[in-house]
């Protein structure tokens, strides 16, 4: 279990490394984005936010249950923000990950934050950081595949209100009309 934990703290680290980076590296915009969610301090905040993620980063690799522990902390503070933004109608996106993304938040967002807090507890239960198996690795990519598929079909149902659609008046199937 100890190297499922801590190949599962390494995906993490890369989730915020990438998170803390990308808004670094466009803080007006983050900026921007922390001011439509109503928080104080914006510019400063797209400073510190930034920094502590790549702070978290580093703690995840290096002692991973005090990061774990860090992380969820401050996925449930995202997540409270993100809630209120979609209470109060907000209609801006989200600049995660550096997205550019024109859509304003939605559930996706806050469903990502859950897979990353279900992630985080995990890896409390690491103990020191130890070299993930191949089969830690082959698990934990398992996992990372069906969030990501599982986040890409919650996006895809709030851009197009549906998963999958079966039209079954087109197509080799379909009913045809005889007096056509």
């Amino acid at each position: 279990m100890n190297e499922v934990a801590y190949a599962t703290a390494l995906v993490l680290a890369a989730l915020f490394a990438w998170a803390g980076a990308a808004k670094l590296a466009d803080r007006r915009r983050t900026a921007t984005t922390f001011a439509a969610f109503g928080l104080p301090a914006p510019r400063l905040l797209s400073t510190v936010v930034p920094l502590a993620e790549l702070a978290l980063a580093a703690a995840l690799v290096v002692v991973p249950r005090l990061g774990a522990l860090a992380a969820l902390v401050l996925l449930v503070a995202f997540t409270i923000i993100l809630l209120r933004a979609l209470a109060r109608g907000v209609q801006v996106g989200c600049a995660c990950f550096g997205s550019a993304r024109a859509e304003p938040v939605s559930s996706v967002e806050v469903l990502r934050n859950v897979f990353m807090a279900a992630a985080a507890g995990i890896v409390l239960l690491a103990g020191d950081p130890s070299a993930p198996g191949l089969d830690a690795v082959i698990l934990v990519s398992t996992g990372v595949a069906v969030a990501a598929l599982l986040l890409a079909l919650a996006d895809l149902h709030r851009r197009t209100g549906h998963v999958l659609t079966v039209d079954l008046t087109t197509g080799p199937g379909a009913a045809r009309d005889e007096n056509a």
